[in-house]
């Protein structure tokens, strides 16, 4: 079984041909997974079309993908939406990044055998904005791994030695907005991991009133042309959920510990 974003439970994509589920007494569940594929293609449809704006020639994609994705989850959504991609060959309102994608994903007995399933009263336009959508809700209930942890290090790092002046509104500190993909997959562990990657004493992360997201600070004095250390310091800075806790600093101020020796 698979889940989604909010725990629950919905029943598996098939992952074999009929030829397969027909030898191996598999029949039932083979159809059963088929029809909630067309099931799950309607609503996709009916998504798109409740969620489209005709005056204002726009897709509510997140709210589209959320509604189809509450009844039939991730796994069989994709699935549906990379078979219909699959089937649109060359067409060039998908863009060349969705087909990649859909180039990854098998389909049992080809996309010939599973017509039934692809997405054909929708533009091909709104469906690539619902994968792209579907794609970045999807991403966003995956645990992070250690490449992306790194990757978001690496990231703030660059930012943060990339201005040759202190670009804080107070010009304190240099700063640099952690990712807010990043943000919504961390756990606390991931948090500390980020911390312990960045090389830097007086770093600090916070909300700035007037600033939208979660910053990355380094006060003006410290060396900023340090790599990445990429193993563990024994002593952790708290981690950013800790640091962040009921805490929304006025624009240009960071934390009072944080402003230390500012001048």
């Amino acid at each position: 079984m698979s889940s989604a974003g909010r725990g629950k439970k919905f029943p598996p994509v098939y992952p074999s041909s009929f030829e397969y589920a027909r030898e191996h007494d598999e029949s039932k569940l083979y159809l059963e997974s088929r029809q909630l594929n067309m099931d799950c293609k309607n609503a996709i449809e009916k998504a798109i079309g409740e969620h489209y704006d005709y005056d204002r020639s726009s897709l509510d994609s997140r709210r589209a993908v959320l509604e189809v994705a509450e009844n039939f989850g991730y796994d069989r959504m994709l699935h549906v939406l990379a078979g219909t991609i699959q089937s649109m060959g060359n067409d060039g309102r998908i863009s060349r990044a969705t087909k990649e994608w859909a180039r990854t994903v098998i389909i049992p007995g080809g996309i010939q055998a599973n017509r039934e399933m692809v997405i054909t009263r929708s533009h091909p336009g709104l469906v690539d904005m619902f994968v792209k959508a579907a794609r970045h809700e999807h991403l966003l209930r995956q645990p992070l791994k250690a490449a992306d942890i790194k990757a978001e290090a690496a990231q703030i790092l660059k930012l943060l030695q990339a201005p040759a002046e202190p670009n804080s509104p107070n010009g304190t500190h240099y700063m640099a907005q952690v990712s807010p993909d990043f943000l919504a997959r961390a756990k606390t562990k991931d948090h500390d991991r980020l911390m312990a990657m960045l090389p830097f004493s007086t770093l600090t992360l916070s909300t700035l009133n007037g600033h939208k997201g979660v910053f990355a600070l380094v006060h003006r004095e410290e060396a900023r042309n340090r790599p990445l250390r990429l193993r563990s310091p024994r002593a952790q800075k708290p981690s950013i959920k800790e640091q962040l806790a009921g805490n929304s600093v006025p624009s240009g101020q960071p934390a009072k510990a944080r402003d230390k020796g500012a001048r």
